[in-house]
């Protein structure tokens, strides 16, 4: 796949809340380990990443430890939107791509726990998924909490499941 192209799947559409910004909504039932998305863009590292807008690291996706797929602003798709939640209903297959992590419903907010793919030191925010168990504020080291390790087992991006089990280089 070429850099830029992206490959979502169809019933998938932005929702904008005056309150809690974009979010993606899915209008078609997903049956479990269905992909909803493999990204693509520009690989960049992540000294490149450090020196973007806030705006652009906000749309960025660590795909290994000195590697994030970069999508311009101005080609964002609408899983792009797709938002962290504590109590995510996706997660990741491969470092690029992923998929429902149980059965979703139509009419149900896509998310994912960017624990599960982000360990620098630049993703850090308020969390507003108004999950029981939200963790209140994200870091790149929450990959590292025993309860999130425990929650996304089986869902963490090849690079952070090496860090997890204590085999990444450097």
């Amino acid at each position: 796949m070429a850099p830029g192209q992206i490959r979502q799947r169809s019933g998938l559409r932005v929702v904008d809340d005056p309150n809690s910004g974009h979010f993606v909504v899915t209008d078609e039932p997903i049956a479990e380990r269905d992909v909803i998305v493999i990204w693509s863009g520009e690989r960049i590292s992540l000294a490149q990443a450090e020196s973007l807008s806030t705006k652009e690291q906000d749309y960025l996706l660590q795909i290994d430890d000195d590697c994030f797929l970069l999508t311009s602003l101005d080609e964002l798709c609408t899983a792009d939107f797709i938002n962290h939640s504590c109590e995510p209903n996706c997660g990741l297959l491969e470092a690029d791509t992923l998929v429902a992590i149980r059965p979703i419903a139509a009419g149900e907010v896509l998310s994912f726990d960017y624990a599960t793919s982000d360990t620098t030191s630049f993703i850090a925010f308020d969390c507003l998924c108004g999950a029981p168990s939200c963790r209140g504020r994200l870091t790149g080291n929450d990959w590292r909490l025993p309860e999130v390790q425990r929650k996304c087992a089986g869902w963490f991006a090849p690079h952070v499941q090496r860090l997890i089990d204590g085999t990444a280089s450097g």
